[in-house]
């Protein structure tokens, strides 16, 4: 066998393997960031449902603490009306959505 085939042999089965080995870097390195990006994804949903329900929190205490003063003040009708419009962009339930009339419909009392 000429040197020139015994060198093309051997760069063939070099370039082979060097492939092999980085594809096998590649794809254990996409599987991590697959990995991540999934974990990721998990703790940002578990994130939106947190601060969906401390908003849902806030919006209750809020109409029942109105409710029982039988008024709002301007100020507490701006925070609430920000809150709800967040809240509900966000995907809030209809429980929030049922309160937010009946709150609404109280009278206003400017801060005094």
């Amino acid at each position: 066998m000429p040197v020139g085939e015994i060198v093309s042999v051997a760069v063939s089965a070099l370039v082979t393997i060097v492939t092999g080995v980085i594809l096998f870097i590649l794809k254990a390195n996409i599987s991590d960031l697959k990995k991540y990006r999934n974990e990721r994804e998990k703790k940002e949903e578990a994130k939106d449902e947190l601060i969906l329900g401390m908003a849902r929190v806030m919006l209750i205490e809020n109409y029942n603490r109105c409710e029982e003063k039988g008024y709002y003040t301007t100020d507490e009708r701006e925070v609430y009306g920000k809150l709800f419009e967040a809240y509900r962009i966000n995907g809030g339930d209809g429980v929030i959505d049922q309160l937010a009339p009946k709150l609404r419909n109280l009278p206003t009392k400017a801060v005094q």
